[in-house]
């Protein structure tokens, strides 16, 4: 559909302005062109779309599938104690807001709308501190 409205579009721009095609030498080349520089605006002013409701980072990686990359029994292990308390330490080496992300996002669920509304804070600026984060567990759990 969106070729058709671009073909359209171009088309219909011309024919507004008839007097100055009427000087073109190869009309065919000229409708050409007016096409491919229509397209190439076209797909330079399209925005790109983030869903805030998108349980990964922007990266795609979740936390869970952090911790069973290293650990393939990551769940299992989160069970124990001795899991929960290498978790803590691993949250520790965060700083406040990466800590508050991972567990707000990662572990209770809560989508990044929600939190981009109750802590009054912008979602890309989220988004890289976990972004960070994720990064600063990755390499938390592969030194270990």
């Amino acid at each position: 559909m969106e070729a058709e409205d671009v073909v359209q579009d171009v088309l219909l721009r011309m024919l507004e302005r008839t007097e100055s095609t009427a000087t073109v030498e190869n009309m065919t080349a000229y409708i050409y062109r007016s096409l491919r520089n229509h397209v190439i605006d076209y797909r330079r002013t399209q925005k790109t779309t983030l869903s805030l409701d998108n349980e990964s980072s922007a990266s795609g990686e979740r936390f869970i599938d952090l911790l069973q990359e290293h650990r393939p029994n990551a769940l299992e292990l989160l069970q124990t104690e001795q899991g929960q308390q290498e978790l803590f330490e691993a949250l520790e080496s965060l700083s406040e807001m990466e800590k508050q992300i991972i567990i707000a996002h990662e572990l209770e669920g809560t989508p990044f709308k929600e939190l981009t509304t109750a802590w009054e804070v912008p979602i890309n600026t989220l988004l890289s501190h976990k972004s960070r984060a994720m990064k600063k567990l990755k390499n938390y759990f592969s030194d270990r």
